[in-house]
């Protein structure tokens, strides 16, 4: 067996003050700066197979975007772009990649003078200093986080905290050592919204930010957090909302933090764990587009809206009429690769969406000798992607979900996803036998 190495490289990508910051409105901007933003590059190597995971603190990255870095990525440093899983935390309290209509343009400029190169210096760095590591894995409950879909009187779905509904309570701590027994660093898994703030005005990693640090200082190893899926869950505040201001998600933070050095600290066994990856194209099977009368209809129903999911619909019926215009027609899926990384006993599975915890538990519920950790906004930002029980119910991440393309996804595309999931999974395990 080929020994695991890892190489690990941080830097700054705070912008500066005064940009604007992502998801809730184009216009809403920063005024100061209570924690520096990072973007963390985890570079693994065994043999010849390589795998770079990094995860930056920004609310997403845009999937065309996403694509480029990428590219560049692999040509600067001669590592496939299938390889590389690039990820966002989810902060709503930094600048704007994401590039959405209704949200904003990406800061082009952020992106040129700080993103970019600093991302660059982050790889850079974790692909000159690889060493031997071993791998240990704490697993236990931290409920920072709640299912956010509150379920009003009268039946509406509304942003809050619904304590009924499925979250996934499981945070996991991956912690590497040295050969001097020391830490040289650890992964937090957890899926839920960087959202604790509030429409602030600070510069913030959020709720996450604080609990990363705190198990960095307790630890002495660079400590990153890997968001989950956290399509349907929220910070778990003290006001009974998911959105509050930066005290609430910095109280919160610290629950978190407590959370998570408890797990690292129940870890006993660490070992030398073998590294396997894969990329296998992932199908979704799409609806056929609405007709071109009632797409030009809803349209103008819409077309004054410049903001938020509003907007979204606006832009969803726009593309179709464009795409009818344009002589395109329908196709049966959708698309998209992911990779899958598995270190030892621990398989990360890769999504350009903001999963639904449902999903995430479906899939390791089936899988029995190994954790599997999905990871949301990676490579990509498709979206939500929600559990078929929910439409019904709509609410934003709903409309979201039946708004984000030409053609929406059929009925019990979960199902379809969670499927192909573990076919991914069982082409991992075969390339690792």
């Amino acid at each position: 067996m080929n020994q695991l190495l890892l190489g690990i490289g941080r830097a700054i990508i705070t912008p500066k003050i005064g940009a604007a910051l992502c998801g809730y409105a184009p216009d809403h901007f920063s005024e100061s700066i209570n924690d520096d933003l990072t973007v963390t590059a985890f570079y693994f190597q065994a043999g010849s197979t390589n795998a770079l995971m990094i995860t930056a603190t920004v609310c997403e990255i845009q999937t065309a975007l996403c694509d480029r870095l990428r590219a560049e990525l692999a040509s600067l440093f001669n590592i496939p772009s299938e390889c590389i899983v690039l990820c966002a935390t989810h902060t709503h309290s930094g600048p704007n990649l994401m590039g959405q209509y209704g949200w904003g343009d990406i800061d082009r400029e952020y992106l040129e003078t700080v993103f970019r190169p600093r991302l660059h210096e982050a790889v850079r760095e974790a692909l000159a200093s690889p060493q031997p590591v071993r791998m240990g894995v704490g697993v236990g409950n931290s409920f920072v986080g709640i299912n956010r879909r509150e379920i009003t009187k009268d039946g509406q779905v509304v942003l809050g905290q619904n304590p009924w509904a499925p979250f996934d309570s499981k945070m996991t701590v991956l912690s590497f050592i040295g050969e001097d027994g020391k830490c040289v660093a650890n992964i937090i898994h957890y899926g839920a919204h960087g959202t604790g703030a509030g429409k602030n005005v600070e510069i913030s990693r959020d709720w996450s930010g604080v609990m990363t640090d705190r198990l960095e200082s307790e630890s002495g190893g660079i400590t990153a957090f890997f968001n989950g899926p956290e399509g349907d869950v929220g910070p778990r505040l003290t006001n009974g909302k998911t959105t509050g201001n930066l005290q609430m998600t910095l109280e919160l933070g610290g629950v978190a933090a407590q959370d998570a050095i408890r797990i690292y600290n129940t870890i006993r066994a660490y070992i030398a764990p073998e590294l396997t990856l894969v990329t296998k194209d992932t199908s979704v099977p799409l609806s056929p587009r609405i007709p071109l009368a009632e797409a030009r209809a809803e349209y103008e129903k819409y077309k004054e809206y410049t903001v938020n999911s509003l907007a979204a619909k606006k832009e969803h019926y726009r593309q179709i009429v464009a795409s009818y215009e344009n002589g395109e027609s329908d196709e049966e899926f959708f698309c998209f690769p992911q990779t899958l990384i598995r270190i030892g006993g621990v398989i990360f599975t890769s999504y350009p969406y903001e999963l639904f915890s449902e999903i995430g538990l479906r899939i390791a519920h089936e899988i029995k000798n190994a954790h599997v950790l999905a990871l949301s906004n990676a490579n990509g930002a498709d979206g939500y992607f929600v559990t078929e029980d929910q439409i019904c119910r709509g609410g934003y991440e709903v409309d979201m979900f039946l708004n984000g393309r030409p053609q929406g996804y059929r009925p019990a595309s979960d199902t379809h996803l969670v499927l192909e999931v573990l076919k991914n999974i069982d082409a991992l395990k075969q390339e690792r036998d």
